[in-house]
């Protein structure tokens, strides 16, 4: 029997095994009663991260209960108006802990440690650790209701498993929640790149072809795709990627690839399978993907390669998965599998074709100092500016203009690993109002706050692009928004406001009744905070709303209100 086929045999055979298997050693309680419908799923790829759950579908509506999944005990509690909203984390006996964000109200015991920590820190945003086994929860308990809160962009819930001991995201869809999938992943395209031996692309060495649905497999135009040899250089080889999504049942929402293999003239290259991704190096998935696809055309190309400063852990194949037996005049079977958590698989082949000719002179791409190297680190001064860069700043050899680094650093459209410090010697008042304004991708705007030390201002960004030092002293702006100012009296249940800052962002928010702080309800997305009081809560009162914002620039907003 050829080879090939009969390690393609092996897989087909032992892949959907091995997936069943794991999928029927657990017994978990679903965390909502409603069909259990996607609308993300585990690994996605996301702007600087890994989608690290499952997002299941409400009907676009809050309200639904949730429920543990197992027996436990809820380890922590937290309440912000941004990332996850209210969120609980329940750890079971097993090793794992379960995560449901996003949730609209928590039920029981947990709501009234959140409430008493709320008011005695008279803060909305808090986080708590109940001791282990203080709140025990039972298998299929209501711990909360689904919501919309924190970065929520529509009403779902967002849920997660972890290791207890890492806290490493693991993916839930391999721990047998009843998810219908019956789709195959789509193979949407694929490219292929002239690498260094450490897995850096060469400059504009890169070719790309749509994939296109057969009876039974996919293919490319031609069956083959033709690179020229100067792709190739003496240590270096051929990588390639695919854009590859996957839907579920019942959803068509585009979701993310689960596993591959890549498999040339036989001979198994490279294997991915996302069953984990620590929350630590999330953010080389824009090390994983293709990022100016990703960034220009939101295109979801999975390298079949990585490079050398790549750690994440979703990788089944030893090795960087380059080609580096390609040749001049050459020509070679390429298979390209994709699948899914329940064995759902798509197949891609073709042959590479390279032309005859000489191969890439060069061997690498940093080839002086003005390129900042990702495994080594990188200090540029101009005038009073000094610019540090650690190890794993960038992704790939990145050149760099030391000219400008006083006001421009790379590209805004190139991702950042780990921060890079900025110092600046500046004989000024160091009052907190100083920040670095930093112009990011499609024109964004990211403020970085100060760091003072002696005569320096300190800035930690974690984005490429124009910047500039900026003061802001303009405190933030208030306006009733269920109401107007003219207000006296009021007889609904709720008040409330809108709170913006142009500069720097929004830092605290207090309601005092009477001098007596109040708890409010931030809506982050809408810039919405709201006090809603108790039907016993009548008569004249004093009300002094006071915002602050990162810089500390205070606004007062006061008024005296009849409840009726």
């Amino acid at each position: 029997m050829n080879r090939f086929i009969f390690l393609f045999i092996v897989f087909l055979s032992v892949i959907p095994y091995s997936l069943g298997q794991k999928q029927q050693e657990y017994g978990y309680h679903p965390p909502l009663k409603i069909p259990l419908i996607l609308s993300s799923n585990f690994g996605e790829l996301r702007p600087n991260h890994f989608h690290m759950g499952l997002d299941f579908k409400t009907n676009n509506r809050i309200g639904y209960r949730l429920y543990s999944i197992e027996d436990g005990f809820v380890s922590r509690i937290k309440v912000s108006p941004t990332g996850y909203g209210k969120v609980v984390y329940i750890d079971h006996p097993n090793g794992i802990t379960s995560v449901y964000a996003h949730c609209s109200e928590f039920k029981g015991q947990l709501d009234s440690i959140v409430r008493i920590t709320q008011i005695s820190e008279q803060n909305y945003a808090v986080e708590i650790f109940p001791k282990k086994n203080e709140i025990k929860v039972k298998k299929g308990q209501v711990i909360a209701l689904s919501g919309n809160s924190g970065g929520s962009t529509a009403p779902h819930l967002h849920f997660e498993i972890r290791e207890t001991k890492t806290e490493h995201a693991l993916n839930p869809l391999v721990y047998g929640f009843d998810i219908a999938d019956h789709k195959k992943p789509e193979i949407r395209g694929m490219k292929v790149y002239g690498l260094t031996k450490d897995g850096y692309q060469f400059n504009k060495k890169a070719v790309k072809k749509t994939a296109s649905k057969g009876k039974t497999n996919y293919y490319i135009s031609g069956s083959s795709i033709i690179i020229p040899a100067h792709y190739l250089s003496k240590s270096g080889g051929i990588g390639f990627a695919f854009d590859v999504i996957d839907r579920f049942d019942g959803a068509s929402n585009r979701c993310g690839l689960y596993g591959s293999i890549l498999i040339i003239d036989g001979d198994t290259i490279f294997g991915q399978q996302t069953d984990r991704v620590p929350f630590e190096s999330s953010r080389y998935v824009n090390s994983h993907k293709d990022y100016q696809e990703y960034a220009h055309l939101r295109r979801k190309y999975h390298k079949t390669f990585k490079t050398r400063e790549n750690p994440l852990p979703i990788y089944t194949k030893q090795g960087l998965g380059i080609f580096k037996k390609a040749k001049p005049g050459g020509k070679y079977k390429v298979r390209y599998i994709a699948y899914d958590a329940k064995g759902n698989r798509s197949v891609l082949q073709f042959d590479l074709l390279i032309l005859n000719g000489k191969i890439n002179s060069k061997d690498a791409i940093a080839t002086d100092s003005t390129y900042l190297i990702p495994s080594k680190t990188k200090r540029l001064t101009k005038g009073t500016t000094e610019v540090d860069f650690g190890r794993s700043t960038s992704y790939e050899p990145l050149k760099l203009d030391a000219s400008k680094i006083n006001y421009k650093i790379g590209n805004a459209e190139t991702p950042v690993q780990n921060a890079y410090k900025i110092k600046m010697s500046l004989d000024d008042v160091q009052d907190g109002k100083h920040y670095l304004d930093i112009t990011t991708a499609k024109g964004k705007h990211r403020s970085i706050n100060v760091l003072y030390d002696e005569n320096l201002l300190i800035f930690e960004p974690k984005y490429f692009g124009t910047y500039k030092l900026k003061r802001d002293t303009i405190a933030p702006r208030v306006t009733p928004h269920n109401f107007k100012n003219a207000t006296s009296s009021l007889n609904g249940k709720s008040l409330q406001w809108l709170i913006r800052d142009i500069e720097t962002g929004i830092a605290d928010y207090d309601l005092f009744i009477n001098g007596k702080w109040v708890l409010l309800e931030y809506d982050g997305k809408k810039k919405k905070i709201t006090y809603t009081r108790d039907a016993s809560f009548v008569g004249k009162k004093e009300l002094l709303l006071k915002v602050v914002d990162d810089c500390g620039n205070v606004k007062v907003w006061k008024k005296v209100m009849v409840f009726n």
